[in-house]
């Protein structure tokens, strides 16, 4: 059975100019089974919504301020308005894997003199940080005077409150609530496409808003990852048994050798009379149920050697291995290869 696939996602718009303040990005995946765009298309919008990392301002420290409803000599918002500003300053990052995982803030400043209106690009950032909107307005500054702080930036997903954020004791930090996404917003719409006759297949249409800080395409590429990693979680917890099977390793006790020789030869005059590619044939090949083949793999039983190696009260003594299975192995040895199952164990091969 195929499942109906698209070669590729295609990236329909694009928008980003001076005068938006955000980047929109129109994605279109198509044909889909039935179902398949409601189900990729919210596993997705969730993720973008929730997931995608970012580097926020998160703290301030302004010398001779110790709180956020202090005022700024010659400043015309005060500090807790400056805060509200801070949070809405868009930081990117060129190469964004290489701090992951930092687990200091980083620091940034803004040392101006006035009179002047402070924007985001007065932040002086180190290499690697840019600001997203550089003409973004901070604060006005109406007197000849300087103005000093330092930004403190981290990494994040979502939203953090202060409240739920790891403070320091130092009394001369400012908290800064911690706007983490660069994703604004997400919508999907499921659309119908016909394949061949049939015209039920999905086409999903994902619309995704960011801040200028990324690429809608990046934050896709990212949630698209971070899916991927969890359902390989699920995927490498429950493998079909003949993968588990096969990679197992042979157990061998002090004293014992791995290959008995002698065993073997005795294996091979036992069955010399059947074709040897009949007996290396694996269990899979065989019509058998699921049960059955299920409950031989547990006994390290894969071939029809191995089988025919076993009597039917051994067989009959496997965990979940009932007369059922037992009469399986009987008809598919005869009708597949001519084999007497029963013979066999008598000597009769």
């Amino acid at each position: 059975m195929e499942f109906i696939k698209p070669e590729k996602m295609i990236l329909e718009t694009l928008e980003e100019s001076e005068e938006l303040e955000y980047k929109y990005g129109r994605f279109v995946l198509s044909p889909l089974e039935r179902g398949y765009a409601v189900t990729i298309g919210n596993a997705l919008r969730r993720v973008l919504l929730s997931s995608i990392p970012g580097l926020a301002i998160t703290s301030i420290r302004i010398p001779g301020k110790l709180h956020e409803f202090d005022v700024i000599e010659g400043v015309q918002e005060d500090i807790l308005e400056i805060t509200v500003n801070l949070k809405k300053v868009e930081l990117k990052v060129t190469d964004f894997d290489n701090i992951t995982n930092l687990k200091e803030p980083i620091i940034l400043r803004i040392d101006k003199m006035g009179p002047a209106e402070i924007k985001a690009g007065d932040i002086i950032t180190p290499a690697g940080i840019e600001i997203a909107n550089p003409e973004f307005k901070i604060a006005t500054m109406n007197a000849n005077k300087k103005f000093e702080m330092e930004l403190y930036a981290t990494i994040g997903k979502g939203f953090v409150s202060t409240a739920e954020m790891d403070l320091s004791k130092d009394i001369e930090y400012i908290y800064i609530d911690g706007v983490y996404s660069p994703v604004i917003r997400v919508n999907y719409l499921t659309e119908n496409v016909r394949v061949g006759k049939r015209t039920d297949y999905d086409k999903l249409i994902l619309e995704v808003w960011t801040k200028k800080s990324v690429d809608p395409k990046d934050a896709l590429v990212k949630a698209t990852k971070i899916l991927i990693e969890h359902f390989n979680i699920i995927y490498s917890s429950w493998k079909e048994i003949t993968e588990e099977t096969e990679e197992e390793q042979p157990i061998v006790e002090i004293g014992e050798s791995i290959v008995d020789e002698s065993a073997t030869q005795e294996a091979e005059d036992e069955f010399k009379t059947i074709n040897i590619e009949i007996l290396e044939t694996k269990i899979d090949e065989l019509d058998l149920s699921k049960r059955a083949k299920n409950c031989l793999k547990r006994e390290k039983i894969h071939t029809v050697r191995d089988i025919l190696k076993k009597d039917p009260d051994e067989l009959m003594k496997i965990k979940n291995f009932g007369k059922k299975s037992l009469d399986e192995i009987r008809k598919e040895l005869k009708e597949k290869f001519q084999l007497d199952y029963d013979e066999i164990q008598k000597g009769g091969a």
